[in-house]
Parts: structure tokens; sequence; C-alpha cells
């Protein structure tokens, strides 16, 4: 099998570098490229100044194949890209007359008038061939530089997709002759694993093949594993995967949250369908967070009771049920107070399982014993009661965040049976509950 195609992708526009936008486009076309089978070596931003654009497209073209540009074909003084790339070639500006009605239909179609601004995005380098836009007024172009293409297109997000999808990566397959390379991918969910014990635990799988790429994304507090592979077939690259994917599944089995788009809540729910259990929360320091978390997912209400934000003592006692003994003995944070949060949301959902979570979120509020980003998880089901703790320590919302996560986690172990985190209670009086508390200490 050769070598597969190599592409650049280059952006362009001010209100990229300077951050005004979010530069979607370097996503979405790499994700069309790749669709293809066509592999992205780099990419690069600048903004709407000629010299650098003609710049980055010399670099651009020098290491890859094919590259792909966005922006800079608006009507405005600052759509630089036109003359830019007819600046790079060597060649003058001319207006193609079959793009130029296009536009004009485009207005009429609106019942807007054009303004005379507009005639200039029919401009284009004297060599290069015009990509029709069939969704906006802005035409693409391509050009072609020692058997390299460049291939430069809106950057509307919209038309861009459109354009990369039905006219411009066909014609790169035909040009290039890719009819026989046939691209496929896969992305595992994994929770509770940072990425660089990740990297470690997958440093073999990551290698990069010929056929394979390994991608490691993390989006807070997952993170994805996307594999792409490719082969003369469908079936050829879908064993590749396969095979991949049984690697990774037994390194890391009890991580791996799901293996498509499913996220932590919709598992978790899932599993209490599956089990027949309905499920009510007691939530102190995530404020609700878990109950928003879940009422996400489509038809929530066949399994979820509700939430109790419990985040006074007061309520914690009165609508909860937690002893004044264990606020005054043990405090609020605490294995007994998660267990007796657990047990009584479990009574006021009338579910068969109660979950709490109570923590320090901060900033303030943390002790030596007891830092900020402390919390204790309590789990209450048929013929168990537990409780574990952990200490991740960061900013308010970071710590809320894995609190939540690291709740519906703890659920989901104990319903696929897996071995449950956390640090346990120490003192014998819980130690009494013997083996309904799991392990020991597990850090």
């Amino acid at each position: 099998m050769g070598a597969a195609l190599q592409a650049w992708i280059l952006t362009i526009g001010n209100e990229i570098i300077n951050g005004v936008i979010t530069d979607t486009n370097r996503e979405n076309i790499s994700r069309e490229l790749r669709s293809a089978g066509i592999a992205v070596k780099g990419m690069t931003s600048v903004g709407d100044e000629t010299r650098l654009i003609g710049d980055a497209l010399e670099y651009a073209m020098s290491r890859a194949e094919v590259t792909i540009a966005s922006g800079g074909l608006g009507p405005t003084e600052d759509d630089k890209t036109s003359a830019a790339v007819a600046d790079f070639l060597g060649v003058p500006l001319r207006t193609d007359q079959e793009q130029l009605e296009r536009i004009e239909q485009r207005f009429r179609q609106w019942a807007r008038p054009m303004a005379p601004s507009n005639a200039k995005q029919a401009m284009f380098p004297e060599t290069a061939i015009p990509v029709p836009n069939d969704y906006g007024t802005a035409p693409g172009f391509m050009i072609e530089k020692d058997g390299r293409i460049a291939i430069f297109l809106p950057g509307v997000p919209r038309e861009l997709i459109r354009m990369l999808r039905e006219r411009v990566v066909p014609a790169i397959v035909q040009r290039f002759g890719m009819s026989e390379q046939v691209f496929r991918a896969r992305t595992l969910i994994v929770y509770g694993l940072s990425e660089s014990k990740l990297g470690e635990i997958l440093a073999d799988v990551a290698k990069d093949e010929e056929d394979f790429h390994l991608a490691f994304l993390p989006r807070f507090p997952v993170i994805r594993l996307r594999m792409d592979a490719r082969g003369p077939s469908a079936p050829d690259a879908e064993l590749i995967l396969d095979s991949k994917q049984a690697l990774i599944e037994e390194r890391i089995p009890e991580n791996i949250i799901s293996r498509d788009s499913r996220q932590m809540e919709q598992v978790v729910l899932e599993l209490l369908e599956k089990k027949g259990l309905t499920l009510a929360l007691a939530e102190s320091i995530t404020g609700g967070m878990i109950g928003e978390m879940i009422t996400r997912v489509p038809g929530s209400s066949r399994v979820f009771m509700g939430s109790i934000v419990s985040y006074s003592n007061d309520m914690k006692h009165r609508v909860l049920g937690v002893t004044e003994e264990t606020l005054s003995g043990h405090g609020a944070v605490s294995h007994r107070c998660a267990q007796e949060m657990a047990l009584g949301a479990l009574r006021a959902g009338n579910a068969a399982v109660g979950l709490s979570v109570t923590g320090i979120a901060g900033p303030d509020g943390g002790t030596p014993e007891k830092p900020v980003g402390t919390f204790f998880i309590g789990l209450a089901a048929p013929d168990t009661v537990l409780t574990r703790g952990f200490v991740l320590p960061g900013e308010r919302g970071w710590v809320k965040t894995l609190a939540a996560m690291q709740a519906l986690d703890l659920l989901r172990r104990h319903l696929l049976g897996y071995r449950i985190h956390g640090t346990v209670e120490d003192d014998a009086e819980g130690s009494a509950s013997g083996g309904r508390f799991g392990p020991g200490k597990e850090g």
C-alpha cells in the first residue's frame, strides 16, 4: 500500500489570529479530508495580509501535495486571498463571467440588490479554475504549481463543508487516483485516566503506522481516542480497527465509557434501565449538576426520579435525614454524611438507587485535613451501601465537574461489577459495614 496523499490546511483571517472567532474550519476540513483517506500533515493560520498569505501558501505547497485554504474571499477591502494568490503565481486577476453571473443570480433569488463590491468575488488569478459555490456568493478556486494543487474556499463553515463534500474531495480523489483507498474511523470515550498515563499504557498502539493512526483528544473531563485506518476496501480498514480496538480494550477495559458517541450520563441511564432500577440524587457540592446532566438525555424520566440539592446542613438534616450527630461529629464533608445523604435520597425519591455527593469546591472552605477539592460520594442500592472519598484539587468549576463525573462513574462501575475507586472510611464504626464498602484504600 502506498503512502497516503498528504494535505496542508491554511486558514486566513484577522479575526482568527486575533481570537475574535474560534477557527472551527480547521477541524471541519481535517475531518472531511480524513474521511477520504487524505492525511493532514499540518495547519497554518495567517491574517489578511498579502505577503503573509503568499508566504504561508508557499510553505504549505512545499510540504504537501494538496493545500486546502479557507477565508478571505469576501467582497470587502480586507479580503485579500485572491490578490495574494495572483501575486504568488505572478499572474493578473481576471473576472470569470460565469461565476459573476452566478453571483448576480444568487442576489436575484434573494430579491436583494447586489453591491458593486460583490463583483470582486468573481475575480481569480488568471490561471485558476473556479470552484462554484451553490450555497453562497463567494466561489472558490483551484491553482496548480509544480504538480501540486491548492484549493481556496470561503470561510463560512456551512458553505465550506458542502463545497468540500460535493466538489473538492471528489475532485481530489479523481485528480490523484485515490479510488482504491477506503478510510474508516472509530472513537472510544475514556474516563478516569490522565492523558499522560493513557499515553504510557497505549504507547505501542499509538505508534503511527502507514495504515493506522491513534489520536488522543482530551475534552475535559474525558479523553476521546480516535482511531483512523485505511485499506484497499472497507472490510480491510475495519479489520485494522478491530485489531487495534481489541488491544486497547484489553489494556483499559474499565475506563472505556463508550465505543460510540454516548456520554457518561447516557451510559449510566441505559444500565439502570436495563436492570430495571430507578435513581434519585442528593447533591451538595455539585449544586444540581448531575441532575442537569442526566436530564439532557431524552427518556431519562423512565429512570430518574429527581435530585435534592441540599446545600445547607439544615436541609441535609430536615429533608435527607442526615443526623445531627453526623453533622457535628463527622461534618457535612465526610463519608458518614455522604452515606446518609444517599439513603435519604433513596427514601425521598422512592427509588431503587440513591446517589449522593458532598464536598468542598472552593476557592475557600478548605482545611489541612480536608483541602479544597475534597469530596465524598455515597451509594445506596439493593444490598449495597458504600462511600468513597476523593481529593482532586483545582478551580471551583473544575472540581464540581469532576465530582459530578466521579459520582456517575462510581455508579457505572457498581452496575457493571467493576472495582470501585476512592478511599473508604477508616474508623471502626464505618468499617463495621464490612464487604459493603468494597476493597480497601485505592487512592
